[in-house]
């Protein structure tokens, strides 16, 4: 029987990475993570929209979230050995 697809999984996700020969999902997505957090703190800076200064005090607080989805990507990699 085969599994049932669901959108946005991230398990389909690091499969078809690793098809197109990246191993290393995880870590990958934990560090663009960083540089999108990075790249948009200093965009905000330079903006002249005010809406962005209003909303990157709180980007930090996605951290909790975001890096639990990508703890998910590959969950044998949380195991303690």
């Amino acid at each position: 029987m085969s599994e049932e697809k669901k959108a946005y999984d991230l398990k389909r996700l690091a499969e078809i990475a690793k098809e197109q020969g990246l191993e290393v999902l995880e870590d990958g997505a934990e560090s663009l993570y960083v540089a999108v957090k990075i790249w948009l703190k200093e965009s905000a800076v330079l903006s002249a929209t005010p809406v962005d200064d209003l909303v990157m005090p709180f980007l930090d607080q996605l951290d909790p979230i975001v890096l639990k989805a990508v703890d998910k990507i590959n969950p044998a990699d949380n195991e303690v050995q």
